[in-house]
This record gives structure tokens, sequence and C-alpha cells, in this order.
């Protein structure tokens, strides 16, 4: 008897049922442990949404859209200009992350500031 696939989650196969239907094309789906990709080509370039399994919740963490070696990652928030961006509707250009600052821990003054705030009424 020959190993079955394992079934698709839920949520993978609505992308996926959301993408054949938008785009006329059925991705391309593969699943490693706790990382699921779901690859639709298109012309040269390629579109990858990656899911990640935590506990046993799986969720979009990144879409990329790649064409050779160049490739620019989007938010889950971003499939919009992810999608305009595989159709040519926008450039390949990566998107501007925001600047952190340094990632210091807090002076004693700063501490101090915390716990003197008193609130009165």
């Amino acid at each position: 008897m020959p190993d079955e696939p394992a079934p698709l989650p839920a949520l993978i196969g609505h992308y996926a049922a959301f993408l054949r239907t938008w785009m006329q094309v059925t991705p391309e789906t593969s699943i490693q442990g706790n990382r699921a990709e779901l690859r639709l080509r298109f012309g040269a370039k390629t579109f990858v949404a990656i899911f990640a399994r935590r506990k046993e919740n799986w969720s979009l963490r990144n879409v990329e859209v790649r064409r050779g070696e160049h490739t620019v990652t989007f938010t889950r928030g971003e499939l919009a200009q992810a999608m305009a961006t595989l159709l040519g509707q926008q450039p390949m250009t990566p998107t501007p992350q925001a600047i952190k600052g340094t990632s210091v821990p807090p002076t004693n003054t700063t501490l101090r500031e915390r716990r003197t705030i008193v609130i009165r009424q």
C-alpha cells in the first residue's frame, strides 16, 4: 500500500482555493513538518505563500515573490501588494522595514521614573 499524502490543513486549502479561483491556476502545495508552502508560477515570477504550524494551528507567516535570484518578502497583511507585484502592477522593490532602535536594557533612571508614577484620585 503506497503512502498517502497527509491531508491538507484547512487554512492552506482555503488559500489554495482562493489562488486557484483568482489566477485560474492550481498552486503547488508542499508540507514538511511544521512548514508548508503554496507555490504559484506566473511567467518568470513565482509566488510563494509560507505557512507555519505552532501547536496545532496553521498561520500564514509571509509571502515571497521571486524572479530569478531576486526575492521580495511581504507580510501577511500585504497580500494584495504581493499579488500586484506578481502581476507586474508594482515593481519588485523591497518593502521598507521600520527601523528598530537598539535593544538596550532600560537604565536605572528609566526604571526609577516608572516606579515613581503615582495615580491620585
